[in-house]
């Protein structure tokens, strides 16, 4: 795929059902092209993947890092505010407009440990849980588009991929529910 960096030749293989990278090939012969293109793939695909809810969180006046809040509330809930920050590898200051807002909208309550009264933990309410599942579900309208375009077989070697991007602590807060920091 040397030099082609508007997809035109990416496009054609991916038309036929076939990736532009042998499978069976050696990965040492794997070009800095083909690099480029994995990532200009991934960063695409995210950038299309976030605006189909930043339509919607701006509606409510809302931006990405509250998003990241919500879904960790509503899918790793009691996580403490120290966690939170580790995960997304933020500082205290870059999440405590965010989370306020969350807190006064409604959206996410925090509590007191109860093992150790000095930290907050994070958990959605139900109308959290709500706008959460509203919001995922504009992307599951995009992974089910990709499931009827490739089948399952597709989604999951792409999920082995995805797996091997992570560093390894995210794979053990995955895992385990071990922070990632």
């Amino acid at each position: 795929m040397a030099d082609d960096t508007d997809f035109c030749a990416a496009r054609r293989y991916l038309l036929r059902g076939k990736s532009w990278v042998d499978a069976e090939s050696d990965t040492s012969k794997i070009t800095t092209d083909d690099l480029f293109q994995t990532s200009e793939l991934m960063f695409l695909a995210h950038l299309c993947t976030a605006e189909d809810t930043d339509r919607q969180l701006k509606k409510n006046k809302l931006g990405r890092i509250h998003q990241r809040l919500l879904y960790i509330a509503v899918k790793k809930p009691g996580r403490t505010v120290g966690e939170i920050l580790s995960y997304l590898r933020v500082t205290n200051q870059n999440i405590h407009k965010p989370l306020g807002d969350l807190v006064n909208l409604g959206l996410v309550e925090q509590r007191t440990s109860k093992h150790d009264r000095r930290k907050r933990q994070l958990f959605a309410t139900p109308s959290g849980e709500e706008m959460f599942e509203d919001l995922m579900q504009l992307q599951f309208e995009r992974y089910r588009k990709v499931y009827d375009a490739v089948g399952k077989d597709a989604v999951q070697e792409f999920w082995k991929v995805l797996w091997h991007i992570l560093d390894d602590a995210d794979q053990r807060w995955l895992l385990n529910n071990e922070s990632p920091g």
